[in-house]
């Protein structure tokens, strides 16, 4: 191996540093890798807005001739345009997390915002106006770049970029404007739905809310102790000449299901539901309430996960539905100041999860309780009752705007009335006042409940209508084919249409069915009112009854003749109070739960002793299977009666219906098993046809005929009670297969109480 030798001075041709050189084609090069598409390069100079502490950014998009993107936030100094926008592989933004005045996290990528200029455009004009704390002046800083020139040279470092300083009056708006011409054939072509969703993580939704309450007005950028808060970022997108700068938020927010707006003036409020793309409310309420709270105004809009919530939109529908449960909540607005906690996202303000929690059945306002009052058959029914609707946190955004008292507008020596912030800032003091507040946003937000449920009928119904419909038309095109095929025989035809036609009818029969339960349903609610009435009266009457009672025995005496008369007078009157304590006790006393366990068998004996002489007349035998210690669910004793009289009814007309001289049986049995308490009762009576059985729990149907009976031929509530009445304490009722001997057997089934019950 050769040894190498030091060269000696005398060889050096040349010593020194050298630096490398740039070639200018590598901003294209960049940029094409950086930024492949140019809706990404648009969503990264809303970024740029974004992390500049902007409120509001704007993209005017006019192909093929421009895109101007300008934002109003804290805009660049000479500096920070010399050591930061024209430093290539800058880390300007890699040390910092936080933007300066709004502590925003940094979103954009560092150093792609020139890339994308470049990527979209062979021009830019730039123009930023910025306080220049050095020079203790407000700068506007403009700037001009010709991407096509950069390539042309070898050396980027060469590369000229002309700009200009100047001061502006301290008044001027701060900001950054990007005026990008001259469009690449890609930039041309620029799906603007892409851009709104790409940016949509950074948009938030209570300006836009702000400013369509108060017709332009805009939330205050810092509390009323000069604390900077983040106002929120708005992004607005306008294409060529249309007047109209469309709002990103406010396009999401006006996708509601529903909306309800609430103002109070003095007295008087007015609550109005809407539903999107509708003018004139769905739903109207206009009453007086006893304001304590002043003026306020809220907003309100409901947005479930359902189908169709978000077609038709501007973003991807996906994104927005994810955008809505990242900003929900209910937030309040003292003039234009966010109160805290109301509204953010640990807070339950308006106790919204913890019902939904507990399926809570009742409505907590006082708009509901006036305006949309349940009756007890609507509230137990899961499908009617609309507070198991209750819209949830998650599924709403909505802001209220009030005018709280300030610390000098405060009595020291009076009564805290009105809306007063509390002494660590964080929401109001509990007072009256604030209780109003609440009670109005709650019932805002069951109103919303309440129509939801109602919308939701309606449509159902509409859908009906619609299949029915169909299947008319496809009805009559279906015969007019097999009439007009010269393929098929006569008779063949005759057989096919007869079909088809029979096939159309059950579906007409099936439709109303689904209305006469619809039907039945507010007759129910009325027969309650009447009965409660008639409970009355009767029990009024059986006062005058049995002070007569009295004189007929006194005369008795006297008359002996008279005895038997007066002995058959006061059994009816004692089988007519059975009645009106069984009534009275159902009707009043439903929602009375036991204070603690009683034994079931009494109670199947008391009903048993109601109708006994009715059932000895007619041969019936009536048999009770319970064990003397067993005890019931939990649930009222009227309604424990209620349901064992009025299957013990049903069995007696079922009974006595059926031809022949055989003697009848009724069987009660009941017992505890596992977590539920079951009730049965069997008869030996006509039986109940297969194809009736799904009809026999629909209020006012029945099987049974009068025949001069004296229980008649019921109402049909009966069984639809039975049902109604279990449900309601989460039990269930149905038919079973009968035990042997039997024809008819219906089964109640109530929960027990943890840990089980004898």
């Amino acid at each position: 191996m050769a040894n190498t030798l030091p060269a000696k001075d005398s060889d050096v041709l040349d010593r020194g540093t050298i630096s490398f050189t740039i070639e200018s084609r590598i901003l294209r090069e960049l940029g094409e890798r950086l930024v492949k598409q140019p809706e990404v390069a648009i969503v990264e100079l809303i970024k740029n807005a974004y992390d500049a502490d902007a409120t509001e950014c704007s993209v005017e998009y006019d192909p093929p001739r421009s895109i101007v993107v300008s934002d109003d936030g804290a805009g660049m100094t000479l500096d920070r345009f010399t050591n930061g926008w024209m430093r290539i592989g800058t880390s300007a933004k890699e040390d910092i997390r936080f933007s300066d005045t709004y502590f925003r996290l940094i979103t954009g990528e560092k150093g792609i915002g020139r890339f994308a200029v470049r990527f979209l455009g062979r021009a830019l004009s730039l123009s930023s106006v910025a306080d220049d704390d050095e020079r203790g002046v407000r700068t506007r800083l403009t700037a001009t770049f010709d991407w096509p020139n950069f390539d042309r040279h070898e050396d980027l470092g060469k590369v000229q970029v002309p700009y200009e300083l100047v001061e502006v009056p301290a008044d001027t708006p701060t900001g950054t404007t990007l005026t990008i011409t001259r469009l690449r054939t890609e930039a041309s072509r620029l799906d603007l739905n892409t851009v709104r969703t790409g940016s949509i993580g950074i948009l938030t939704p209570l300006r836009s809310l702000f400013r369509t309450m108060t017709d332009g007005d805009d939330v205050e950028i810092g509390d009323e102790e000069g604390i900077s808060a983040d106002p929120g970022f708005l992004l607005k997108v306008k294409v060529g000449d249309d007047d109209d700068e469309g709002d990103v938020a406010a396009a999401i927010l006006d996708a509601y299901v529903l909306r309800a707006r609430l103002r109070l003036q003095g007295d008087k409020i007015d609550l109005r539901i809407h539903r999107r793309g509708q003018k004139s409310p769905y739903l109207k309420i206009v009453d007086t309430y006893p304001n304590e709270i002043g003026k306020f105004y809220a907003d309100i809009r409901f947005f479930p996960r359902r189908t169709g919530t978000f077609t038709n939109m501007p973003v991807d529908g996906r994104r927005a539905q994810s955008w809505i449960g990242a900003n929900h909540g209910v937030a309040v607005f003292d003039r234009s100041f966010r109160v805290q906690p109301y509204g953010s996202q640990s807070d339950d303000w308006l106790r919204l999860q913890a019902d939904a929690a507990r399926n809570h059945r009742d409505p907590r306002s006082t708009i509901a309780a006036k305006h949309f009052a349940m009756s007890p058959q609507v509230r137990a029914d899961t499908s009617q009752n609309w507070m198991l609707r209750l819209p949830q946190s998650a599924q709403l955004v909505g802001l209220v705007q009030v005018e709280g008292k300030r610390s000098n507008e405060l009595d020291p020596e009076g009564d805290e009335e009105g809306l007063i912030a509390s002494a660590d800032r964080e929401g109001f003091v509990e007072n009256r006042a604030f209780a109003q507040l609440s009670d109005l946003i709650r019932g805002a937000v069951e109103a919303i409940a309440f129509a939801d449920r109602r919308l939701q009928q309606e449509e159902k119904q509409a859908e009906q209508e619609a299949i029915v419909a169909a299947i008319r038309d496809r009805t009559r095109t279906a015969i007019f084919e097999v009439q007009q095929n010269p393929n098929i025989a006569a008779a063949d035809k005759v057989k096919i249409v007869a079909a088809i036609a029979e096939t159309q009818q059950f579906v007409e029969r099936q439709e109303e069915n689904a209305k006469e339960r619809e039907q039945q349903l507010e007759v129910m609610s009325l027969l309650g009112v009447v009965a409660g009435f008639m409970t009355h009266e009767f029990g009024v009457a059986l006062q005058e009854l049995e002070q007569t009672h009295k004189d007929l025995v006194e005369l008795a005496k006297a008359a002996p003749q008279f005895e038997p008369q007066v002995e058959a007078f006061a059994g009816h009157i004692r089988r007519l109070r059975e009645f009106v304590t069984y009534s009275s006790g159902y009707i009043q006393g439903s929602k009375a739960t036991p204070a603690k366990p009683y034994p079931v068998r009494p109670r199947l004996q008391q009903v048993k002793r109601v109708f006994g002489k009715y059932a000895e007349e007619r041969n019936i035998d009536v048999e009770i299977s319970a064990e003397p210690d067993l005890t019931a669910a939990p649930v009222p004793v009227s309604l424990y009666n209620g349901i064992a009289l009025n299957l013990y009814t049903n069995a007696l007309k079922a009974v006595t219906a059926k031809v022949g001289k055989q003697r009848g049986k009724i069987a009660f049995r009941a017992w505890n098993e596992g977590k539920w308490h079951y009730l049965e009762v069997s008869d030996t009576g006509v039986g109940i046809p297969n194809a009736l059985q799904e009809r026999v729990f629909d209020p006012l149907f029945t099987t049974t005929q009068s025949k001069n009976d004296p229980l008649g031929s019921g109402m049909g509530l009966g069984l639809a009670l039975v049902r109604r009445g279990a449900e309601a304490f989460g039990g269930r009722a149905e038919l079973v297969d009968p035990p042997a001997e039997f024809a008819t057997c219906v089964r109640v089934r109530l929960p027990l109480p943890a840990g089980g019950s004898r």
